[in-house]
């Protein structure tokens, strides 16, 4: 009974981070995702890294836009991965990375997520660091994704700095927990920064 109280606990959270980035219009999304990827820039772990893993956004469920962040650590001859989704099976949430080499060089997958098919995969060791992302997040690091389990099963064996790019409206205090979730190293949001 306990993991499907968490499990229905875990919805709750996701509908209610859900309205929240629904009710940003154009400007305040562009706002928020513009400083949010400006305190990322400014984060150590980010500076001094080779490379960084960072996924391309939806912006029509309002996930924050990486694409300026992307654009910029390209320019500072950062080497950008992205994530690609390897198996659609809801029991097999699987990824590969792989490096980012231009938006003409991106195709769509049938979720509408935009991936670099035609670059050589990296190997997770090869990572510096990891900006994820978030629908929310509490303040001890604990992250809730869209519930796929994708980025749980690959951070599992990141070793490197995990850095939550969130809206502040949705960094709470506590978030229900299950064995498997990897806590977060860092959040971003529009407003601050917390190290965990």
């Amino acid at each position: 009974m306990g993991s499907s109280t968490a499990s229905t606990s875990k919805e709750t959270w996701r509908a209610k981070f859900r309205t929240y980035r629904r009710s940003l219009g154009t400007r305040a999304y562009a706002a928020r995702s513009s400083l949010i990827g400006q305190r990322a820039l400014g984060l150590p772990a980010v500076t001094q890294a080779q490379v960084v893993h960072v996924y391309w956004p939806l912006p029509v469920q309002r996930e924050i836009d990486t694409r300026p962040l992307i654009g910029t650590l390209c320019a500072k001859g950062i080497d950008v991965v992205l994530p690609v989704v390897t198996s659609f099976a809801p029991d097999t949430p699987t990824m590969e990375h792989r490096r980012y080499t231009g938006p003409d060089a991106l195709v769509p997958n049938r979720w509408g997520i935009y991936e670099p098919v035609s670059t050589t995969p990296v190997t997770v060791a090869a990572l510096d660091v990891v900006l994820v992302p978030t629908l929310g997040a509490d303040q001890k690091g604990q992250r809730l994704g869209h519930g796929s389990g994708y980025y749980d099963a690959f951070l599992r064996d990141v070793s490197c700095p995990r850095i939550a790019l969130v809206y502040e409206a949705c960094v709470v205090p506590t978030l229900p927990k299950a064995s498997h979730d990897v806590p977060m190293t860092t959040l971003v949001t529009e407003q601050t920064v917390i190290d965990i």
